[in-house]
């Protein structure tokens, strides 16, 4: 999580009216006290960088200086932050909702921003030039699987643990150490298109991958687990699919609370290998795993379509049904910003209405990359799901319509039959109603 720092109470009070309309009031939001010279800051500043949260610098024109002086010591802490300054002389002289956009791509800037230095570093300064946008996201490549299906599907040569940039609608730019290498579009009910290939790749070193963001991510994961601890007191359960945002999640909570209930909701057409790897790395973390089988009735209801979802309807009822049995239960999910412009809106801590009362969901990697997450749960010495090292960016069911042409290929490569039903082959899926 973020602190977001300006120089007078004045200006701090104009980002406390963003942070309470935006975001929930669950950033912080500090002045330096109005001082005007570094001296008469410096005792604020050190208080910011004591403690766990991200920084974010705002100053207006007429501070540049300050700005300067300031930004010399931070650079010597060795964490990451990031400081802009803004066109209006004050802070507050900003319009709100242009400081609010400011807030959304320096946000952004933080999971996109990458330098190159024979690796990928996550950095804000973005030297690298990755097109930054608030509902972009990255991730790694990571796999001969996932490069394999690149060749064999698309023709693409990638080279190892290549960096994607996941843009709007699915379309993704492939880099290959510090070369473009194609972009691809997998637009949901579209044929997967490539658009354009360059052949030259560069291999990239997963240990130094890791190595190169160990403290960058480690910040994060400091940053998200103050969060957490916000809600001591709670009976926590994490919502556990497998996939690498509730794994992160689940890792993070476990180690801001220790004690943590891990529920899984295994739905009839998980994905391939997910029970294994949910009962695999439960016992390596040594949690508590819920487990709730569900079937899904489709000679009943039809195959699940984007306007008729009755699928997840039931998949959110048998996760409130066992969450329910706690006393006073509090969710961590795996919700993050780069996931679609819906998460993004959402503020880190949200209210359900259920049958059982009001529960409270929290998002501690709310402002991360699917870059970050992959790294973070390999830094803690686990695997990713296998079907990330195959060329997934998400998982689901097997017959989830929002499944890309792409997801369908990589399922038929499995010989996986039970596919949405735009994309169901004949045979054993017909029989089943799933053509």
């Amino acid at each position: 999580m973020f602190t977001v720092v300006a120089r007078a109470r004045k200006d701090a009070k104009a980002l406390q009216y963003i942070n309470e309309r935006n975001y929930g009031g669950f950033l912080e939001v500090k002045s330096l006290g109005g001082g005007r010279s570094f001296e008469e800051v410096e005792e604020g500043l050190s208080k910011v960088l004591g403690e766990p949260y991200i920084p974010i610098f705002l100053f207006g024109e007429k501070e540049k200086a300050l700005m300067e002086d300031i930004l010399e010591v931070v650079r010597e802490s060795g964490r990451p932050f990031y400081a802009r300054l803004l066109r209006t002389k004050k802070v507050r002289n900003m319009r709100v909702d242009e400081l609010y956009a400011h807030l959304e791509d320096i946000k952004a800037r933080f999971r996109l921003g990458i330098e190159w230095k024979n690796a990928y570093f996550l950095n804000p300064e973005n030297p690298f030039g990755i097109e930054i946008h608030p509902d972009y996201d990255i991730y790694l490549a990571i796999g001969d699987g996932f490069r394999r299906a690149m060749k064999s599907l698309l023709d693409v040569d990638l080279g190892e643990n290549s960096l994607v940039l996941r843009k709007l609608m699915n379309q993704e730019v492939y880099f290959s150490g510090p070369n473009k290498v194609a972009e691809v579009s997998k637009k949901l009910g579209f044929p997967t298109e490539v658009l354009w290939r360059c052949p030259c790749t560069e291999d990239v070193s997963l240990d130094e991958l890791i190595a190169a963001n160990r403290d960058y991510i480690g910040a994060f994961a400091n940053a998200s687990k103050e969060f957490l601890r916000k809600f001591e007191g709670y009976d926590i359960a994490v919502p556990w699919s497998g996939g690498k945002d509730s794994t992160a999640a689940l890792i993070l909570a476990r180690e801001a609370f220790g004690k943590v209930s891990a529920v899984y909701v295994r739905m009839e057409y998980d994905m391939p290998e997910t029970e294994e790897y949910v009962e695999r790395l439960a016992k390596k973390l040594g949690i508590d795993l819920i487990r709730v089988d569900v079937p899904m009735p489709i000679d009943k209801f039809g195959m699940p379509t984007h306007r008729n979802r009755w699928c997840t309807k039931m998949k959110v009822e048998a996760l409130y049904n066992a969450v329910g049995e706690f006393e006073n239960p509090l969710l961590v999910v795996g919700d993050r910003d780069g996931e679609s412009a819906r998460r993004r809106l959402k503020p880190p801590v949200i209210e359900r209405k259920t049958d059982f009362g009001p529960i409270l969901e929290v998002m501690p990697i709310k402002f991360w990359s699917g870059m970050m997450v992959q790294l973070f749960i390999l830094m803690r010495g686990f695997d990713l799901h296998p079907l990330y090292y195959e060329g997934f960016y998400r998982l689901g069911c097997t017959i989830c319509p929002s499944l890309a042409e792409w997801e369908v290929e990589l399922l038929k490569r499995r010989g996986v039959k039970d596919l949405p039903l735009t994309y169901a082959s004949s045979g054993a899926g017909q029989e089943q109603g799933l053509g």
